[in-house]
């Protein structure tokens, strides 16, 4: 399935994007990880949105992909917002759509986020990353990233985390992903989104924290598409 590429209107620039066209009445928002493009989940999001009929729509932050800008001058905080813009937008061009918002490692941090903000049917977090709360406003190019990592170890902490705070109020369903071999975001700190959305869980054995990393057979990739796909229609 080939998308169209659109761009979506924040304030002062635009986002670029992917849309797929569907046949059913529900949209997948899906968010890419920190540093990567829509371009990098091309292959999986078409699989999954020919398989479920689903709509979808890819986006690439603001320091990301074909954006412009340089990373290091972008925040979380900017990117969320981004985030808020593209669900935004299916609502206003696909109004009635039910939506699943599927976000990887960053975007799964963004993806359970938007619970807080905006209702939805359904939640698939893909290795989901955590982040320092201080850091949300703070530009890249001024985090530690490598205390960021080692903020995901403190698992008792995790579970008291401000994005997850009201995550019992979310009305939908979720699925949360891990990866058997990930030292980016390993279990202490997948756990607490577990723990919070009550989530169905599946983890997909021999792979590292990115697909790309994990030299996974074609059978492993196939099955990894079809858990998301079996969740989201059974």
């Amino acid at each position: 399935m080939k998308p169209t590429s659109i761009h979506i209107p924040c304030i002062g620039y635009s986002l670029a994007a992917d849309w797929y066209d569907g046949t059913t009445d529900e949209v997948i928002l899906d968010l890419p990880g920190f540093t990567a493009g829509k371009a990098k989940y091309a292959e999986l999001l078409s699989e999954i949105a020919k398989k479920t009929g689903a709509h979808a729509l890819s986006i690439d932050y603001s320091g990301h992909g074909e954006s412009p800008y340089d990373i290091q001058d972008v925040s979380p905080a900017q990117n969320f917002l981004e985030v808020v813009t593209a669900f935004d937008w299916i609502t206003e061009y696909h109004p009635g759509k039910k939506i699943t918002v599927m976000g990887t490692s960053y975007g799964g941090f963004h993806a359970a986020q938007l619970t807080k903000y905006r209702e939805f049917q359904k939640l698939i977090l893909r290795v989901p990353a955590m982040y320092p709360p201080d850091i949300f406003y703070t530009k890249w190019g001024q985090i530690d990233r490598d205390a960021t990592l080692d903020y995901r170890s403190n698992a008792e902490g995790l579970h008291s985390h401000p994005v997850l705070r009201r995550a019992s109020r979310f009305d939908g369903k979720t699925f949360v992903i891990t990866h058997e071999l990930d030292r980016m975001c390993p279990q202490q700190s997948t756990d607490p989104f577990v723990a919070a959305f009550s989530a169905d869980t599946w983890e997909a054995k021999g792979f590292k924290h990115a697909l790309a990393e994990s030299n996974a057979s074609q059978e492993q990739k196939d099955e990894y598409t079809n858990r998301i796909v079996q969740w989201m229609t059974g």
